[in-house]
């Protein structure tokens, strides 16, 4: 159906009495429960909208009119809560006053949330005082929340704590508290809320004291509660159909997922079931006021049950609105309370509350496990005994430190005494060894002297063997001497022989022709000549044996000279191995 069609059957139902309101939408619209939901919605806002523009409605004739009322404090789809005064018994009350008129089923809401509400008596829940059940105008008569302020001299009403910003987080924790004591004293009258938020919590304006009110979806076990068409979406289940009820923002999954039509308080499976949602309830009121948003929002094409249906978890509450940080253990008391298993929730709605309670008081909860925490928390709780109790155990562990620092000199002063006997033992053998050391010494120096003395005869004897090898290479060097001035003398006298050898060649070629007549001088010639000759072969031989001298001369010069290089070897030697052998040695 286009929005057009939907906006005109809407016009034409509004004009209509709000008793088939109801029939009216299930032709209109016979496939679409949700639809019908949320129209029906729209025609109470559209009806409490004109009544807002005129007088407050009417309880009745005016003579016989018991209440008077004054001012609007809230509104819903289904009712208008007033202030209004008491003309019997001269106070002020609040009534709600329900929209329908003439409709039995909004007459059996009216009864069964103050039979409901009535049974429960408890300092933190709003009382019901009385309920008018006619048709023409059904109305409950409640307890007005407000307190007397002696600063403007006048009662200051109380507020809702959505619209009542808490001081801090300790004020959050305490108004869930205190709701958990109200929702806890209902349920041992056997009855639960289901539709717990922060708009059903009122604050008190001077103490801030958190009550719970509206039972409207409230069920118990003393009457059979008729929902109201307004606030229950009935649809078909595996098991049969189940009805999904509450505000879609605050449910829990299992009451998004839909519940049994048929649940009875009065068994023990449907009781732990009601006593779950209720318990989701107080994490979700408690989650709302430290975030600032309730648990489900609407994203994209999803509306808020869906999602809580669909088994996500809320995000994590770990800031505040204002960015400020949640503590872990407020975290954990809200995450245990909202856990999607119902199992793994609190068992009842004290347990939240002396959750809650240990939380403000400083005392570890059940989900504080750390020994480091709650020694944490005694401090807290008792400053001046943790206080003592820290300086008596500073005290201890200096008392023990004292006795193990004394402990320890005395054993590094024992050690410190072995140690010097020790010592002194040492010392004592150190004085006898360098005793010893001494003797040693003097008898190597003994023997170092007598190494020295005989290291001075062999130098000695070492320079008269240089001096003789000097007179043997000076003769020798003279002998070589004589021999190269006698071989030189021998050249010459070769020379000369040779230069007569050639005159006498010179000669015989000029008297060659005379050879005859001197041929007897020629003889005499050839006698001389052969003498010359072997005189010239004696000098020859002289002259090779005085060159096999000369180099026998020269191999004795060099193995003198070996010789002495040998003995220079030896003398280094010796002075090397002798520490006294060079002036300067160290001594060992």
């Amino acid at each position: 159906m286009s929005d057009a069609r939907v906006r005109e059957t809407l016009a034409k139902l509004s004009s209509r009495p709000p008793t088939e309101w109801a029939a009216k939408l299930e032709q209109a619209f016979p496939d679409d429960p949700a639809m019908r939901r949320q129209a029906l919605l729209w025609l109470h806002a559209e009806q409490h909208a004109l009544e807002d523009e005129g007088a407050p409605p009417s309880l009745g004739e005016p003579r016989q009119q018991r209440y008077e009322l004054a001012v609007r404090l809230d509104t819903g789809a289904t009712a208008s809560v007033w202030q209004a005064f008491d003309r019997k018994l001269g106070r002020t009350v609040a009534i709600k006053v329900f929209h329908d008129q003439g409709d039995s089923d909004a007459i059996g809401q009216v009864i069964a949330e103050a039979q409901a509400a009535s049974d429960v008596t408890s300092d933190h829940v709003v009382r019901v005082l009385d309920v008018h059940d006619d048709a023409a105008r059904p109305y409950i008569i409640m307890e007005l929340v407000g307190e007397y302020d002696p600063a403007r001299d006048e009662v200051v009403l109380g507020t809702s704590a959505s619209s009542c910003p808490p001081v801090d987080l300790d004020e959050i924790a305490r108004w869930v508290m205190q709701v958990a004591r109200g929702v806890h004293d209902a349920h041992l009258r056997n009855v639960f809320h289901r539709d717990l938020k922060p708009q059903n919590v009122l604050v008190t304006p001077i103490s801030r004291r958190a009550r719970i009110a509206d039972f409207g979806l409230a069920i118990s076990g003393a009457s059979e509660h008729v929902e109201h068409p307004a606030m229950a979406l009935v649809k078909g289940g595996p098991a049969g159909p189940v009805s999904v009820r509450g505000t879609p923002e605050y449910m829990a999954p299992e009451q998004a997922r839909g519940l049994p039509l048929t649940l009875d308080p009065r068994t023990g499976g449907d009781r732990a079931v009601l006593l779950a949602v209720d318990v989701w309830g107080l994490g979700a009121i408690a989650y709302d006021l430290l975030v600032g948003h309730p648990p489900w929002v609407a994203t994209g094409e999803l509306a808020p049950w869906e999602i809580a249906a669909s088994g996500q978890r809320p995000r994590a509450p770990t800031r505040t609105a204002s960015g400020r940080r949640i503590p872990a253990r407020l975290r954990r008391i809200v995450d245990k309370a909202m856990a999607a298993n119902p199992r793994d929730r609190y068992a009842s709605a004290a347990q939240v509350a002396n959750e809650l309670q240990s939380y403000l008081a400083q005392q570890p909860t059940t989900l504080d496990r750390s020994r480091v925490l709650r020694f944490w928390l005694w401090s807290r709780r008792n400053p001046q005994f943790a206080v003592t109790a820290v300086v008596a155990a500073a005290l201890t562990l200096l008392a023990l430190g004292t006795h193990a620092t004394v402990t320890r000199l005395r054993g590094e002063r024992n050690a410190l005494r072995n140690e010097v006997i020790t010592q002194t033992a040492e010392q004592v053998r150190l004085v006898s060894s360098v005793d010893q050391a001494r003797s040693e010494l003097d008898a190597t120096q003994q023997k170092l002297a007598t190494e020295r003395a005989s290291l001075e005869n062999l130098e000695k004897s070492l320079a008269d063997d240089r001096k003789s090898y000097a007179q043997i290479v000076e003769a020798k060097e003279q002998a070589l001497r004589d021999a190269t001035a006698a071989t030189r003398q021998l050249v010459e006298q070769l020379d000369a022989a040779k230069r007569d050898q050639r005159a006498a060649e010179q000669a015989r070629e000029t008297y060659e022709a005379l050879s005859n007549e001197t041929r007897q001088e020629a003889e005499r010639t050839a006698k001389d000549r052969d003498r010359l000759r072997k005189e010239r072969d004696t000098a020859r031989a002289e002259r090779d044996a005085a060159i096999s001298e000369r180099d026998a001369g020269v191999a004795e010069r060099e193995q003198l000279a070996g010789a002495l290089h040998r003995a220079e070897e030896d003398l280094a030697r010796v002075k090397a191995s002798s520490p006294v052998a060079q002036p300067g040695t160290p001594r060992k």
